[in-house]
């Protein structure tokens, strides 16, 4: 199953590699990487589209949030796949 999780993250050196490497030591695969700037603040926005065949997503949340740079993570709904196509 894929999701989408959105990552609100500190401007801080590594702070994508801690999140990413967390993500795959779970179990997990990244298949998608987009990051942008949030407007206004000191923080990146970063969407990874995730794959597992058996892992919990709430678990991996959580694990995420506890992480010193995350200041908020999302578990989005997943995309269809021609929606992802057309991106």
């Amino acid at each position: 199953m894929t999701r989408v999780i959105e990552l609100r993250l500190a401007r801080a050196e590594g702070a994508i590699v801690r999140a990413i490497a967390l993500i795959e030591r779970r179990g997990f695969t990244v298949t998608g990487i987009t990051t942008r700037n949030d407007a206004g603040s000191d923080a990146m926005v970063l969407r990874l589209e995730v794959a597992t065949e058996d892992r919990s997503y709430d678990v991996l949340i959580r694990q995420i949030q506890k992480l010193f740079d995350v200041r908020s993570a999302l578990l989005l709904e997943s995309q269809p796949a021609d929606a992802r196509a057309a991106c």
